[in-house]
């Protein structure tokens, strides 16, 4: 059986913006994860020598599990060559250029021949929010692009901002893209859960890794008001989770596009569905940013079908009533089976479609 395809995440943002910041945070954290990061320079990386366990020409191995590779020449050579290690990473960091389109690298893996190997989780741009909207010229139409083609939007730096620099740069992100996904931080401190969407996480992890990374409040249908008592200003940034739970099947098209017009305060969801579409098989859902992943994995076994999703958002935008209405909707017993098309109708459209008599 072939092995999962590894979800890459592209990180990019101009040019001290703090992408380093962010990738020495997911280098030296406790994530039990193999991940593979990817940099154009060791020079910048302050990467924790107490940390270090082996130095192998271009690639640093890591206590953690985590490796660190320079790019060179050839980027995809570089994530080959990666995957092709006896420890087959779990998940793939690029780190961009500065002055680099996002966009063109992410093309780098769409090949068909790279699909059962590898794909986009996501597009993380890291945004300056002091500086970025004072860009001019050909940095700031590069800044744009980065902005444009991003899941999430890190906007960073919010320490050295007044609450007017701060929406001045929360507007120039929504004028640019007004469906992105924007994640508050100073000096890139932002819970690696709601960035990497490591598929191992299953909602129940999803759920608990969140809660040791920031402070987390937890709602269900019946907690919906617990979203509105933000004590502990002390944690730093503040998220709301919700859970939903339910042995009825769901209607896969009408979950999709409840999915896909979730409010942009939503940076992440993660679930084991049950369909009537596919009864026999594992729904897979994974949203990271504005980045929807659906699909349909192994057979249920001897394992009831039912659906498990849990949901994380910016705190007091998590509406629990109206996510529980919302997916409510998606149940199978609310939404009409399709029916079959009348013969009459199907003649007629395979005469259209074909021509002939």
């Amino acid at each position: 059986m072939s092995p999962s395809p590894i979800p890459v995440t592209l990180l990019t943002g101009f040019l001290g913006s703090g992408k380093t910041t962010l990738l020495n945070r997911i280098l030296s954290a406790e994530h039990g994860l193999r991940i593979a990061v990817l940099v154009n320079d060791f020079g910048a990386i302050n990467i924790d020598t107490q940390l270090v366990v082996g130095v192998e020409g271009e690639t640093i191995s890591l206590a953690n599990g985590c490796i660190c590779c320079t790019i060179r020449d050839d980027l995809l050579q570089a994530v080959l060559q990666v995957i092709a290690r006896p420890e087959r990473p779990e998940y793939i960091v690029i780190e961009t250029s500065g002055v680099s389109d996002p966009e063109s690298v992410a093309m780098t893996f769409m090949l068909p021949e790279l699909r059962r190997h590898l794909f986009v989780d996501s597009i993380l741009t890291v945004v300056d929010a002091e500086q970025a909207p004072g860009y001019t010229g050909p940095n700031a139409l590069l800044a744009q692009d980065q902005v444009a083609t991003a899941d999430i939007v890190v906007l960073n730096k919010l320490d050295l901002c007044t609450a007017t620099a701060r929406a001045t740069a929360e507007d120039w992100v929504r004028d640019i893209s007004p469906r992105a996904r924007i994640l508050p931080a100073t000096q890139a401190d932002v819970p690696l859960a709601l960035v990497l969407g490591v598929g191992l996480f299953t909602p129940e992890r999803l759920g608990a890794r969140a809660a040791r990374d920031v402070h987390v409040h937890e709602q269900s249908e019946s907690s919906a008001e617990a979203s509105h008592d933000h004590g502990h200003t002390d944690h730093g940034l503040v998220f709301d989770t919700w859970n939903f739970v339910d042995e009825r099947p769901l209607d896969f098209k009408t979950f999709r596009d409840a999915v896909k017009g979730l409010p942009t305060d939503i940076f992440r969801a993660k679930g084991v569905l049950y369909f009537r579409d596919a009864p026999q098989r594992r729904g897979l859902l994974h949203v990271v940013g504005k980045r929807v992943r659906l699909t349909v994995g192994e057979e249920w076994g001897e394992q009831a079908p039912r659906s498990q999703l849990v949901v994380i958002g910016a705190a007091g935008s998590v509406d629990a009533p109206a996510l529980q209405a919302r997916f409510e909707a998606c149940l199978a017993d609310n939404v009409p089976a399709p029916q079959p098309m009348p013969l009459n109708k199907a003649l007629d459209w395979v005469r259209q479609t074909f021509g002939g008599k």
